[in-house]
């Protein structure tokens, strides 16, 4: 077959000894990864050898590391490989909406992302993180995807050569690959699947405190341009208010604007997105000039509301603006 199941495991339960059968009697070629799980799991992986192709190292490094190791073994392990799904060990993930993401990409999909619909019988943690995430990511990137952490993702093979240099060894290079696909406008698709969790999901290996921070971190360190860049202008506007007050107020919320949108464009151009394809430098100054025009009216608002220096109606507008941006990309997203 052409497509491989990829499959990144650290002690993994024996949910995946199920989970491999089922995918190999569907017609699945599977590469699993043994991210270090030691000694005593090598039962549960010597189980699956007749199904699966299992490599193994000594030392867990991580799920982003393992699911390199494998992207870069897929060719010569399988050489009529196109496509490759990445799934996770510990039984959330159906054949049923494997094949349906199968499907996609030989339709001609090339990024496909499962999105999960988490209902309050998800365990509190899941719904928790993926609402921040999802806020955060969203106004990082200027994507809303309903759910961007789930570890069902389809992929063409082409894929591989830019997956395997982005940064991440952990849970938080699943969210790289989503920052690095929306600034080279590689085109993420999505497809609803089940949302699964047995026994509260207490197989995972997830630390919601740990890795939750790792994500945003890479969050954080994607956007550093977006962040120096507000912090530039927000030292502009308030020593320009401490200066003149509201007099000039446009001519110096215009100006900064604009210098603030070059030094984003600049640093993500050369520096942190050096050597990848970045293609956003349209909607970067698109966004930019819709933020400006939306500044302008919400100081303008404020300033003739509530008697406020200009540097405290500027920090109130990019507040307002903010939630705007993310409930207009939500709702641009559900069309």
């Amino acid at each position: 077959m052409d497509t491989v199941i990829l499959i990144p495991a650290y002690k993994p339960c024996d949910l995946m000894i199920g989970t491999v059968r089922e995918l190999k009697e569907a017609g699945f070629d599977i590469l699993i990864i043994d991210d270090g799980s030691g000694e005593e799991y090598k039962e549960v992986f010597h189980k699956v050898e007749n199904d699966a192709t299992v490599l193994s190292y000594p030392k867990n490094r991580g799920k982003g590391f393992a699911m390199k190791y494998g992207m870069k073994k897929l060719s010569s392990l399988f050489p009529d490989c196109k496509y490759f799904i990445t799934a996770d060990a510990d039984g959330q993930h159906s054949t049923r909406d494997i094949l349906n993401i199968c499907k996609e990409l030989h339709s001609g999909r090339s990024f496909i992302l499962g999105t999960r619909t988490l209902t309050k019988d998800a365990p509190l943690r899941s719904r928790f993180g993926n609402s921040l995430s999802r806020f955060i990511f969203t106004i990082a990137s200027g994507l809303y995807l309903s759910d961007n952490q789930t570890g069902l993702r389809g992929f063409c093979i082409e894929h591989i050569e830019w997956l395997t240099r982005i940064g991440g060894n952990r849970y938080e290079y699943e969210m790289n690959m989503l920052i690095f696909a929306v600034k080279q406008r590689i085109k993420i698709d999505t497809v609803p699947i089940e949302a699964i969790y047995i026994d509260d999901n207490s197989s995972s290996h997830f630390n919601p405190v740990l890795d939750t921070l790792r994500i945003h971190k890479r969050i954080f360190i994607s956007s550093f341009a977006s962040i120096i860049a507000f912090l530039v202008s927000l030292h502009m506007i308030f020593t320009a208010s401490v200066i003149t007050g509201w007099d000039h107020w446009g001519y110096v919320l215009y100006s900064t604007c604009v210098f603030s949108a070059m030094i984003s464009w600049v640093m993500n151009r050369f520096v942190w997105y050096h050597g990848f394809k970045f293609m956003s430098e349209r909607r970067l100054f698109f966004m930019a000039a819709i933020r400006l025009v939306l500044y302008e009216l919400f100081i303008l608002a404020i300033h003739t509301l509530l008697p406020v220096p200009f540097f405290v109606a500027y920090l109130m507008a990019v507040i307002i603006v903010v939630f705007a941006e993310y409930f207009m990309l939500k709702a641009i997203a559900s069309m």
